[in-house]
């Protein structure tokens, strides 16, 4: 049995067949995921869990270059997108439209929704070269 990070087999498979500039996404409970994606569906409840609870949980495994968020997160300065500029720090920050995220989207590797109810509480991590 596995000892530590990511327990859920379908996301650690993903995390781990991602390569240099691979993206994963993480989208709130509303989000329209479009049909045909590879998707992880760990709503449990309305707010739960949360989408931060959801980046931690993916960063014990996976190394970041850089962070695709919302001009719309950002504008509306939520609590989440504090936070995610705190755990970010040293990283680089793209910021696109709503709907030109859902089109860059498309291209990721797997969609990991959350029970997060906040508006705009998505993230595009674009996975970094670890040598």
């Amino acid at each position: 049995m596995k000892k530590q990070g990511i327990f859920n087999s379908q996301i650690a498979s993903a995390v781990s067949s991602m390569g240099h500039k691979d993206i994963l996404t993480i989208v709130d409970m509303g989000y329209p995921i479009p049909d045909i994606a590879n998707k992880c569906d760990l709503v449990v409840d309305k707010g739960s869990p949360r989408f931060l609870d959801v980046v931690r949980m993916i960063l014990k495994e996976l190394a970041v270059e850089k962070v695709i968020l919302t001009n719309e997160m950002r504008d509306e300065k939520s609590n989440d997108y504090q936070e995610i500029q705190k755990i970010f720090k040293d990283k680089k920050f793209e910021y696109i439209s709503h709907e030109k995220f859902k089109e860059v989207a498309h291209e990721s590797k797997i969609y990991i929704r959350s029970g997060e109810v906040t508006p705009y509480s998505n993230i595009m991590l674009v996975s970094e070269v670890i040598f």
